[in-house]
């Protein structure tokens, strides 16, 4: 009987068939298989690799070492972005810069600390910085070797096991298991090489100078204390390490005592708490006694029940509290809020109880001119409960057109101010941004503040001297929103003169977790715009 063959053979009668075809052949095949069992090598070399290393730094644990400061411990950890994060177990809330661009973050913690010379080095005492400096840097190299060799030692025993792995299926020997053994390590040393060397490459001392905060929610006054002390821009220090050292300084020194201590908060701008009555609550701890600015929407639909219940609780915010209805409110809910005390702002002036205004479109609230422009979509009839009622230009018959109007109306207002303001509140971010870019095209005037809301997004638009913040949601957009949305607050920092903005902190706490994170802007600064919430806005090429 005859077997036949034909094109699905099986690869025993390939191999059959290139014996026959000669030792040229039989060279092909082995070269092939050659290159395959090479190319697997190398694929689970770097895999065991990668694993070895992760490994290695879970169990690498942290250098402890003794600084001017205090001792401390660093470690290495894999992560996304490159980052050195100094975190205070004491207070449970820390400061993060992104200073290089390398999968791996330096980790931070104290663990003694000499109480005496965090209270110099808080004041910018040059020795102990200088002294510290150079601790800090002997214990980031430390960590950072140490982290190296357990890498190295995680990769060999993948590496070992690989090699073991393949005795078993391949059969024992010097010559097969050696390559296995020795492949994960020596692509972890590589690895780590790189990664190391991209660290260095694109290490920049000047992202201490922008940090990140993050905390808990009932820290949240002990870090916006901090965040204004930490991340000034102090001449005295030589370098920005010794800045940083200096707010590390202040972080701990703070840290003891969460219970006295109290923001220092100039002024601080809220937006669209759309009746969550709760959040009140701690805002009040926060910044009672401030000058608190808050653009609009403050309930849901400004009905009766709401001025009931919010009012009393607002005007317990600020001081003075200044305001400008957003979409969501109504003429009924703002002329009660003006009767409590509050600053209402209008096109025509402050407004009364009963609805008439003072005649002043500009006011002045601790030294700065401020005006205020009234939303197009204020509740203007006495039932702010109407089914019927449409909240937005997009919802309208003639939308667009309204909108157009009511961007112009605003120009138009604007125009009749004299002097210009120093600070503009208007509830809807559309329109801040529009008067924004029409006033940097003028060039006019030096330094606007407009202070922005309605879109429950928190960020900073740079139009040159014009500066818009938003501070996104103080109220976490409402019932429908606490569990997606983070409350958001932005306190405002001036100069001396009280004309000028110096900066902006940008503070969001998620409501369910409490965590928290601040980010300062320095309007003007050459790297405000590397903030991740900053929007920097050039010309136009026909100004």
């Amino acid at each position: 009987m005859r077997v036949r063959s034909d094109a699905r053979d099986t690869p025993v009668q390939h191999l059959v068939a290139d014996v026959r075809a000669g030792p040229g052949a039989i060279a092909r095949l082995l070269s092939r298989s050659r290159l395959a069992l090479i190319a697997a090598w190398l694929a689970t070399s770097l895999t065991l690799a990668v694993g070895g290393i992760l490994l290695g730094l879970r169990v690498a644990g942290p250098v402890v070492a003794e600084t001017e400061l205090g001792s401390v411990s660093v470690r290495v950890r894999p992560a996304w972005e490159g980052s050195v994060d100094a975190f205070i177990p004491i207070a449970d809330w820390g400061v993060r810069a992104r200073a290089f661009s390398a999968p791996m973050e330096l980790h931070v913690e104290p663990r003694r600390v000499d109480r005496g010379a965090l209270l110099d080095a808080a004041a910018g005492d040059r020795r102990i910085l200088e002294r510290a400096e150079e601790d800090a840097r002997e214990a980031a190299g430390d960590a950072l070797v140490r982290a190296l060799l357990w890498s190295l030692a995680g990769a060999l025993a993948l590496g070992i096991v690989a090699a073991l792995a393949s005795a078993a299926l391949r059969g024992p020997g010097a010559r097969r298991m050696l390559p296995w053994a020795l492949g994960p390590p020596l692509a972890a040393l590589v690895l780590a090489g790189l990664v190391v060397e991209r660290a260095r490459a694109t290490f920049d001392p000047d992202a201490f100078e922008r940090p990140s905060f993050y905390a808990r929610g009932a820290e949240l006054a002990q870090l916006l204390k901090v965040a204004g002390n930490a991340q000034g821009a102090e001449e005295r220090y030589r370098n920005s390490v010794q800045r940083t050292l200096s707010g590390y300084a202040t972080l701990l020194t703070a840290g003891g005592g969460l219970s006295q201590v109290e923001t220092t908060t100039p002024a601080v701008l809220l937006s669209d708490l759309h009746g969550n009555v709760v959040a009140l609550k701690s805002f009040r701890r926060l910044f009672a006694g401030r000058p608190v600015f808050f653009v609009g929407d403050f309930g849901q639909r400004g009905t009766r029940a709401e001025a009931q219940l919010l009012i009393p609780r607002l005007t317990e915010l600020g001081r003075p509290l200044v305001a400008v209805s957003g979409n969501h409110d109504s003429r009924f809910f703002m002329r009660r809020l003006a009767a409590a005390g509050a600053m209402v702002l209008t096109e025509r002036g402050r407004l009364r109880a009963d609805g008439s205004t003072d005649g002043q479109p500009l006011q002045s609230v601790e030294g700065l001119r401020v005006a205020g422009f009234r939303d197009p979509l204020e509740w203007r009839a006495p039932d702010p409960g109407n089914p019927d009622r449409v909240f937005s230009f997009a919802e309208r018959a003639d939308g667009r057109r309204e909108y157009e109007r009511a961007k112009q109306r605003l120009y138009r207002w604007y125009d009749t101010l004299s002097p210009e303001p120093e600070v503009v509140l208007i509830h809807q971010n559309g329109l801040a941004q529009a008067l924004a870019r029409r006033v940097q095209e003028r060039g006019d005037p030096d330094g606007l503040l407009i202070l922005t809301g309605h879109d429950h997004k928190q960020h900073i638009d740079l139009y040159g001297d014009v500066t818009v913040v938003d501070s996104g949601t103080a109220g976490a957009g409402g019932a429908f929103g606490v569990a997606t949305t983070p409350v958001g607050v932005a306190p405002l920092h001036f100069a001396a003169d009280g004309a000028r903005l110096r900066a902006v902190d940008l503070v969001q706490v998620e409501p369910i977790s409490g965590a928290a994170e601040a980010e300062r802007v320095i309007p003007g600064s050459p790297d405000a715009c590397d903030v991740d919430r900053a929007r920097c806005h050039a010309a136009r090429a026909d100004d």
